[in-house]
C-alpha cells in the first residue's frame, strides 16, 4: 500500500500564485497562459494523485470566505472542495492545524507529506512535527508540476481499487 497517503497543500504561492489577500479573486495568477498555466498544471497533477487515492488536505494562513469562493467559482480552479479530505484555512498555527488534520482523516502524521511554498513555514513545521515530510519546492513556480512527478512516496506501482477510492472517501466524509 501506499506509503505516503496525504498530500497537505498550501494556496498563496502554492495551488495559486500570488497572495488572494492582496491580489484579490480576479488578481491571483492561475488560468491557461503563463504565468497560471503552471500551478493549472500542478492542480492537474494533484487531481490525477487524488484519482489514484492519494488524500489532499488544505493546511493555509488565509481568510476561509475567500478562500473558499477560489474552490467553488474560480473559472480555472482545477481542484474543488471535495477533493480536499480536510480543510484548514485559518490564522491558527500550522503546526496545530497539521495535527488536526491528522485525527481528522485518522492517519498518522508520517504519512503526510506537506507542500508549501514558504521556507520558514516548512522550518517550522519540520522542527515541531518531524514525521511529517516538509520538501523543499523549486524556488520557481514552474517547476512545480515536474516537481511533483520527483516526488516519492506515492509512487507504487500496484494501485489497488481500494486505494483508488480513498482520497474520494475520505472527502466525501468530510462533507457529511
Amino acid at each position: 500500500s501506499l506509503t505516503k497517503k496525504c498530500l497537505v497543500l498550501d494556496l498563496d504561492n502554492t495551488l495559486w500564485g500570488g497572495i488572494l489577500g492582496e491580489d484579490g479573486f480576479e488578481g491571483i495568477r492561475l488560468g491557461p497562459t503563463p504565468p497560471g498555466n503552471a500551478y493549472m498544471e500542478f492542480q492537474r497533477r494533484l487531481a490525477a494523485l487524488f484519482e489514484r487515492g492519494v488524500i489532499l488536505a488544505i493546511n493555509s494562513s488565509n481568510n476561509s470566505g475567500d478562500c473558499l469562493r477560489v474552490l467553488r467559482e474560480h473559472p480555472y480552479m482545477v481542484l474543488k472542495e471535495n477533493n480536499f479530505a480536510a480543510i484548514k484555512i485559518n490564522w491558527e498555527n500550522k503546526v496545530k492545524n497539521m495535527i488536526e488534520i491528522a485525527r481528522e482523516i485518522n492517519i498518522g502524521l508520517d504519512s503526510i507529506v506537506f507542500l508549501d511554498d514558504d521556507k520558514r513555514m516548512r522550518k517550522v513545521v519540520k522542527s515541531a512535527l518531524p514525521e511529517v515530510e516538509c520538501p523543499e519546492l523549486p524556488e520557481d513556480h514552474s517547476m512545480y508540476p515536474s516537481f511533483l512527478e520527483s516526488l516519492k512516496g506515492f509512487d507504487t506501482l500496484q494501485i489497488t481499487a481500494e486505494d483508488k477510492a480513498r482520497g474520494r472517501q475520505y472527502a466525501e466524509e468530510r462533507k457529511r
